[in-house]
Formats: C-alpha cells, sequence, structure tokens
C-alpha cells in the first residue's frame, strides 16, 4: 500500500485537474479507488507505529481525539472557511506526510530539492497573476503541467527516496495548480454554501458569464456582442431557455392555451434566467432553498436578469417541498420544476409524492413541467411514472442542438397535465412525444428510487 500511496494520489491529482467531463464510472471509481489506497496506507503507518500494550490506552484516545477533530473540521469548520472543497487536497497533501522517514542519510542532490521546486512553482504560479496572456497560455496545458508535477512527486517519493516532507510539499504545488489554473473557461469565483459550491465563471472572452454547481452548468448570460460592446435592453435566453428549448415552447404553450396572462410558480432559481420568461401582468412566484444562490442571481456583476426582468423578485427561501405545500390550491396556471443539486433533481422533488403537491396546487387546466437535462441520469422516464400515478399524462421533448459554444445546451424536458387539452399544441405531436411509464420501472416515491435503473439507462443512450 505504501508503494501504490503515491501513484494513487497521482490519480486523484490527474482526475482533479481533466475537470468533471470523464465517464462517471471512471471518476467516482477512480476517486474512491484511490482514496481507499491512500487511507490504508495512513491506517496501516498508525498501526505499525502504534505503541507497546501498556500505552494502548492513550493511544486509543489520541486516536478518537483525532477523529473527532477530523470530523469537526470537515463538517463545521471547512464549510464556513473555504469557498471551494479545499479540505479534499488538504487532506491528500497531509496523506503524503504520513509516509515513513528514510533513516539512511540523504544524498547531496537532496540539498538542491527545495530550491528547484521554489524555483519551478515560480515559474508556474507567477505568471498566472502577472499576465493573462501567459495565464492563458498555461491555461491550455493545464492537464499536463499538473500531471508532470504529480508524477514528479511520485518520482521522487519512489524513486527517490525523497523525505515525506519534498513528497508533500510538491503534490501540494500540483494541488495549488489545479486550483491556479481554471482550465480554457476562464476566470473562475466560488461560493460555498450547505448545499454545495456554486460556481461563478467569466470566458476567457468575457462574453459569457456561467454558474455551475458541481459538474453541471446551470445558467449562462450573454454579457458581451459579439463586437464586444455590452449586451443591453433584456438579456437572451440561452442555456436550457433558448427560444426553441423545451422550457420555452412548454411555457409558450400553456400561456398560449390559456389566452391570458399566467400565474406560474418556480421551483428553483439558478441564475433567474426563468424571470425573464413572464410577461407583463404575470404573476411569477420563485421558490429556492438556497441563500447563496439568490445572493448570486441578485448580483448584477454576475447575472442580470433579476435586475432587467424582475428587479421586486422576492423568493420564497426554504424547502420547496414544505414551502409550496403552503401555497393555497388550485390557484397555479404553471408549475416549473428547475431545481437542481449538481446533476440531478433532488430525489425528494422527484416522487409520486412530491407530484401531489404539485398538482394539488394546478388550476383546473393547469399544466407541471419539469426540467429533467442530464449527463449521468435518465430522469424523464421518471417524472412519466410519478406523473401518471397522480392521473397525469406526460409529453417529453429531448434537443442537442449542438452550439455548445454559445452555450445553448442540450436540454430534456416534461410536462404533465390532466389531458391534451391542457398544453396545446404540444399534444399534437413533434418534436414533442406523448410518453407512457415503463410497466417494468418502479415508481419513485419518498421511500424508493432507482439511481442505478436511472445511469443505466443513460448509459444505454435513452433520453
Amino acid at each position: 500500500m505504501l508503494l501504490l500511496q503515491p501513484l494513487a494520489i497521482v490519480c486523484i491529482i490527474v482526475l482533479l485537474s481533466g475537470g468533471s467531463e470523464q465517464n462517471l464510472f471512471v471518476l467516482l471509481g477512480g476517486h474512491l479507488f484511490c482514496f481507499f489506497v491512500i487511507a490504508m496506507a495512513c491506517h496501516g503507518e498508525l498501526a505499525r507505529t502504534r505503541p507497546p500494550a501498556q500505552h494502548l490506552t492513550g493511544f486509543y484516545v489520541a486516536l478518537s481525539f483525532g477523529g473527532m477533530v477530523g470530523g469537526f473540521f470537515a463538517g463545521l469548520i471547512a464549510p464556513f472557511s473555504f469557498s471551494w472543497v479545499a479540505e479534499y487536497p488538504i487532506l491528500l497533501a497531509l496523506a503524503a506526510l504520513c509516509r515513513p522517514g528514510d533513516q539512511a542519510p540523504a544524498p547531496r542532490w537532496h540539498r538542491w530539492y527545495w530550491p528547484a521546486l521554489a524555483l519551478v512553482a515560480v515559474m508556474l504560479i507567477a505568471p498566472s497573476y502577472l499576465s493573462a496572456e501567459a495565464a492563458q497560455y498555461l491555461d491550455r496545458f493545464r492537464v499536463p503541467i499538473v500531471s508532470a508535477v504529480a508524477i514528479a512527486a511520485m518520482i521522487a517519493a519512489i524513486i527517490l527516496k525523497a523525505n515525506c516532507w519534498k513528497f508533500a510539499a510538491t503534490v501540494a504545488l500540483a494541488l495549488l495548480l489545479t486550483r491556479i489554473l481554471p482550465g480554457d473557461r476562464g476566470h473562475v469565483e466560488t461560493v460555498r454554501s450547505f448545499f454545495g459550491v456554486h460556481k461563478i465563471l467569466v470566458t476567457n472572452d468575457g462574453r459569457y458569464h456561467l454558474l455551475a454547481h458541481g459538474t453541471t452548468v446551470h445558467g449562462a448570460e450573454k454579457v458581451l456582442n459579439d463586437d464586444g460592446t455590452p449586451v443591453t435592453g433584456r438579456p437572451e435566453a440561452i442555456s436550457y431557455y433558448y427560444k426553441e428549448s423545451g422550457m420555452s415552447q412548454a411555457i409558450a404553450a400553456v400561456r398560449a392555451r390559456k389566452g391570458g396572462p399566467l400565474r406560474a410558480a418556480v421551483i428553483g432559481l439558478g441564475s433567474a434566467a426563468l424571470a425573464c420568461a413572464s410577461q407583463p401582468g404575470e404573476n411569477w412566484k420563485f421558490f429556492e432553498i438556497d441563500q447563496a444562490i439568490v445572493d448570486i442571481a441578485r448580483d448584477p456583476k454576475r447575472f442580470s436578469f433579476i435586475q432587467k426582468c424582475h428587479p421586486d423578485l422576492q423568493p420564497v427561501m426554504g424547502d420547496a417541498r414544505l414551502t409550496f405545500a403552503k401555497e393555497p390550491d388550485g390557484v397555479y396556471d404553471l408549475v416549473v420544476v428547475d431545481a437542481y443539486s449538481s446533476d440531478a433533481i433532488p430525489v425528494h422533488l422527484a416522487t409520486r409524492e412530491a407530484m401531489t403537491i404539485y398538482k394539488s396546487k394546478l388550476a383546473p387546466h393547469g399544466a407541471v413541467v419539469m426540467h429533467v437535462s442530464n449527463r449521468h441520469l435518465e430522469l424523464a422516464s421518471v417524472i412519466v411514472g410519478i406523473a401518471n400515478a397522480n392521473n397525469h399524462r406526460s409529453w417529453v421533448y429531448f434537443d442537442n442542438p449542438h452550439r455548445e459554444k454559445e452555450y445553448i445546451l442540450a436540454n430534456n424536458v416534461v410536462i404533465s397535465a390532466r389531458n391534451g387539452s391542457d398544453v396545446g399544441e404540444i399534444a399534437h405531436g413533434d418534436p414533442w412525444k406523448a410518453t407512457f411509464p415503463d410497466k417494468l420501472q418502479g415508481v419513485w416515491t419518498d421511500d424508493y428510487c432507482n439511481i442505478l435503473g436511472a445511469i443505466w439507462r443513460r448509459m444505454r443512450g435513452i433520453t
């Protein structure tokens, strides 16, 4: 395990530097297996260096105290001290210190290790702060640079037998570079809350602002025109909300069917792009659980949807299963569920019982629209199942316009209603498809869900 530990640390560094676009099983499997090896090496050293039997009581007290300190740090201190998940790379660097020291005298060349490491650090870090052009150039080679430093750490630990401090310092440099070199998307700002780490990205050309949570882009705004001038007026709808998207079509169909202003409820604020889907005279109410998201969406330096489209927007704060349930029954023409935690809808918002709540709040001819775009999980059939369990019919929309450079993204949407007439033109065919539940697929409830099944369906290409 001690021989494998440096390799495991290098593998995690490479996974971190490569972003989160890898295959889900490669990503999860790689992190979990490598972390297992690192933990085994640390626990093995702990067991090997345990004291004689007469001192074991103090040893186990110290062991328990260390576990308490670690849990306290990860659970309470880190979320309030860091704007990103810094405790993971900190843990990797500290794990490198658990390697046993080499008792043999160090070769003379070892004295040059620290100056050489410091020189490399300055050469790789300084350009990111001194020159935007140099930073962009280094960003292009983010993965090779970080991987080279990580491999150098492994070579130092295994072949050159550098002491644990030199190994840990080299690992720390590689991990620092994964943070300093954000890749080719541009400037990254992170905001951390109890619900995760939110990233606000500004592309290298400054034309787009993006909101990401975990591995998924949750909203985008074009802030500069192609000629570099600022975008003025009402923001253009992009990402999952462009004019031809499933979400926009669903809202337009319900509005046309009603023939008048909508009363809509939106669960999940995100970048507040849907605030610009409302029209004068309509009543749109937003529900959001995370105050950090509200603060991000309200900041016009980040996103201007609220400022330009709905300046008086006051989201209802709290878990929507609780707050939305308090709304009066039978008043909403449209209920939109657009709440995500990283890559997936929180399970308790995608169950039969949750759909029962949404249904109870609908006006007689209202509809529920659920945004289920996802790289790793097939969720459309889940929504069809919970809607059918509540005597609602469903229509599914999927489209990939292949315009990622403009941040117009693939989108998957399900609209559910009592009758086809409640969804207007959507009920008449392409690109929407009337979809019925799979009898072999269990309906998700507050007591049952099948995440692995959703992953398997996505791997099979089901949308």
